[in-house]
């Protein structure tokens, strides 16, 4: 099987970003230069988009509640490039603030309701801050006090 038909076989299960698809041919034991060959085709073939990944991965990663700042990072650590993760967050949060994202994502969290009482919330503001949210601001929407720093 030669390189090219390698990354078009992982490209049917699922899109990768430029960087994903040189560690994954890398993985299989691809040669450099057959590699840096088959992505350089694939992107010719206009089947890899690293922004149209970013843009699909940033409204899954915004609709699951993920704070702008996380989908930022997490799309940074899957090799999309700062002003491109950041123009895909910005597109995928559809001009809502990041308060606006928080509300969204504490609604998600406790299913459309109020808190039950205080573990509910703590057990709340936890998933929040896991998901990148500022403390300071998680507190606030619950009505938890808070004193430390937001990173």
């Amino acid at each position: 099987m030669t390189a090219l038909d390698r990354a078009l076989r992982l490209l049917a299960r699922r899109s990768y970003t430029q960087q994903e698809l040189h560690a994954a041919l890398a993985k299989a034991g691809v040669p450099d230069v057959e590699r840096e060959s088959a992505v350089a085709r694939v992107k010719e073939l206009g089947y890899m988009d690293d922004l149209e990944v970013a843009r699909a991965r940033a409204r899954t990663l915004l609709e699951r509640g993920a704070a702008p700042r996380l989908a930022e990072r997490r799309l940074g650590g899957q090799g999309v490039g700062a002003a491109q993760a950041r123009a895909a967050v910005g597109e995928a949060a559809q001009g809502a603030s990041e308060i606006d994202l928080l509300a969204r994502a504490l609604r998600k969290v406790l299913h459309g309701r109020a808190p039950a009482g205080d573990k509910e919330r703590r057990r709340a503001f936890r998933a929040l801050v896991a998901k990148g949210h500022r403390p300071s601001q998680v507190a606030g929407a619950l009505g938890l006090s808070w004193e430390g720093d937001d990173e």
